[in-house]
């Protein structure tokens, strides 16, 4: 059954802080989290002390926490309803999972979603430069993701792969999953809207390309 989650992201009243949030974000986004310079989000954000970063996020890591917490959380409804409707349609004498594809489809599906949005696109690219310092078994354990419903989707991800391939290479896949799925949608997101092939079709061909790749039987 999918867990409940208590997560939320840290308070957001102040004009100011949000203020904060969206320039740090579009400056991770495009000058990368490790390399953007704290006085250019103070600035963006029209601020003049430059500790205002300590002040409402306790410095760079925790922006940067708080951007990844915040692209989770906006997918975790859509998420969550996945879980739903497969613990729903189970039947009852055995609980039985949705095949690999399915549940790759229900991964890739609302992170590609982001690129409806500036807000998103700039999500997706902030979340790659991360993606590449993926292990699975810390992601699953660890903020922005422990006690969501995407820690639910990628443990039944391991877990179908692992009935393909074993447990340990099932692992290694999935974390290349995690890194060439996010810097795939982060180079999207720096297309112009109406790149080709249109959204449905790009996602269709991902899932298929990513849950191919999963599905293959170990090497002899």
């Amino acid at each position: 059954m999918p867990r409940s989650t208590s997560l939320s992201p840290r308070p957001r009243s102040s004009a100011t802080r949000e203020a904060l949030y969206q320039a740090g974000l579009r400056r991770f986004a495009s000058d990368g989290w490790r390399t953007a310079r704290i006085r250019d989000i103070v600035g963006d954000a029209g601020q003049g002390n430059d500790s205002a970063i300590n002040y409402h996020f306790g410095g760079r890591m925790g922006l940067l926490e708080d951007v990844l917490l915040r692209g989770v959380l906006r997918m975790e409804d859509e998420r969550r309803a996945d879980l739903q409707r497969w613990a729903s349609s189970a039947p009852s004498s055995a609980q039985s999972a949705p095949d690999l594809a399915e549940i790759v489809r229900a991964v890739v599906s609302p992170l590609a979603d982001l690129l409806d949005d500036d807000e998103g696109r700039c999500t997706l690219r902030v979340i790659a430069q991360v993606g590449a310092l993926a292990e699975v078994d810390r992601t699953l354990t660890d903020r922005p993701v422990a006690g969501t419903a995407l820690q639910d989707q990628l443990e039944m991800l391991v877990s179908a792969a692992t009935a393909r391939c074993g447990r340990d290479l099932a692992g290694h896949r999935v974390r290349q999953l995690i890194v060439m799925l996010t810097a795939e949608l982060a180079a999207r997101a720096c297309d112009p809207p109406d790149a080709a092939p249109p959204h449905r079709e790009y996602v269709a061909d991902l899932v298929d390309w990513l849950a191919g790749g999963l599905a293959r039987p170990a090497p002899a």
